[in-house]
């Protein structure tokens, strides 16, 4: 049973609630700035005439820049009300864990792409932990690019407590 009047099985109702897409763009000095940050010294990242002799014929972004962004980006929340990657679906409990989660990349980020994420609550269960209860939130992110192709897809789960 959830906590604020919420079961688990109306949580599991909300299964396929999407949250409102998201969109980035890949620009070189967005890529500049992650490299830097993480200390990649790859030439693929930064060096257009090394870049354009490999096959992908230019400056692509790493992949993990994806990652690092649609973590940090802005989610407007109500007062009381933690962040989620589907607003719609309120967590019920007051701390959130992070589960863990699971990346596939299909396509290299380019300069001048323009990235959506389309997020869905996929799953909803629940399970007994040393503390008490917990609620298992799983969400499925797409994110394609410009021309609607499919570049990565993740899977994530919060852990609500």
């Amino acid at each position: 049973m959830a906590e604020k009047g919420i079961t688990v099985e109306e949580l599991q109702k909300k299964i396929g609630t999407e949250g409102k897409p998201v969109t980035l763009e890949i620009d070189k000095g967005l890529i500049r700035r992650y490299v830097d940050a993480v200390g990649d010294p790859n030439p693929l990242w930064q060096d257009e005439e090394y870049a354009r002799g490999t096959e992908y014929g230019g400056i692509i972004a790493p992949p993990w820049l994806l990652c690092a962004l649609m973590a940090t980006f802005p989610i407007v929340s109500q007062a009381k009300t933690l962040p989620s990657a589907v607003p719609e679906v309120t967590l019920p409990r007051e701390r959130v864990l992070d589960g863990g989660g699971e990346w596939e990349f299909s396509l290299p980020l380019r300069v001048g792409d323009t990235i959506t994420a389309h997020t869905k609550l996929a799953k909803v269960f629940e399970r007994e932990g040393r503390m008490g209860k917990m609620l298992f939130f799983v969400y499925e992110t797409n994110y394609t690019n410009q021309r609607g192709e499919l570049v990565a897809r993740s899977s994530s789960t919060l852990i609500n407590y």
